[in-house]
């Protein structure tokens, strides 16, 4: 089975419902043990996986209706996520939320910052520039079109734990960026106005592109602050 969760930069399907209503919809076949066993990542894919399509949203037809469907009803956060990206939750049934939504950004960067602590944590590395190089080190060559689910998981964490690094010794903050960056994902530095794209220079060196190093931006910035 298509690991259909971690597809990050494209749709799942696209139909028309009996309404004449335009669907893109987004599956998520895993059962809520196995979300709720990595919920920061959980929470960072569902947020993207809902967030970039807007951006191809036809101008001169309605809006789609985002859905994200599901096999089994997913835990309250994933739901929350959902809802705050502005989405449809489907089971058999639609499972309208209770309440406001919450601020998707403050989701993502939550979420961002667990994955980071949660790498550190697990991999013994620390939250330093030496602890982002052995993770970059050890982050291996995987193309997406061979193995879909490990090339986003190396390449959401490899950005995630280089963002919170930039934001522990800079200053910073991830932002929802549709304009600059390729899964509307960015990093805004405290004294550069112009967007990072963490996960663009990511997916560069997950797809075996040595020269392109985020240790090596890290640095490069903390030259530049230095200055």
């Amino acid at each position: 089975m298509p690991a259909l969760f971690s597809s990050l930069d494209c749709v799942d399907l696209v139909y028309t419902d009996p309404a004449g209503r335009t669907r893109w919809l987004q599956t998520d076949h895993r059962r809520p043990a196995h979300i709720e066993a990595e919920p920061e990542l959980s929470l960072i894919y569902a947020a993207l996986r809902l967030r970039s399509p807007r951006r191809d949203f036809p101008i001169d037809a309605p809006p789609p209706v985002l859905e994200y469907r599901c096999q089994h009803l997913p835990p309250a956060f994933l739901r929350a996520a959902i809802a705050a990206a502005g989405a449809e939750l489907w089971t058999d049934v639609h499972h309208p939320f209770a309440g406001v939504p919450p601020d998707l950004t403050a989701i993502v960067r939550l979420a961002l910052a667990g994955l980071a602590t949660r790498i550190a944590r697990d991999r013994g590395l620390g939250r330093d520039l030496a602890g982002l190089a052995q993770l970059e080190q050890a982050t291996p060559i995987v193309l997406r079109d061979a193995d879909e689910l490990r090339h986003w998981r190396a390449v959401v964490e490899l950005a995630a734990f280089a963002g919170e690094l930039l934001r522990a010794r800079h200053g910073g903050r991830w932002i929802l960026d549709d304009e600059h960056a390729a899964l509307s994902l960015a990093f805004l530095a405290a004294d550069d106005p112009t967007p990072i794209d963490l996960i663009e220079l990511a997916i560069q060196r997950v797809e075996g592109d040595a020269s392109t190093s985020l240790a090596a931006l890290v640095t490069a910035v903390s030259g530049r602050s230095l200055s």
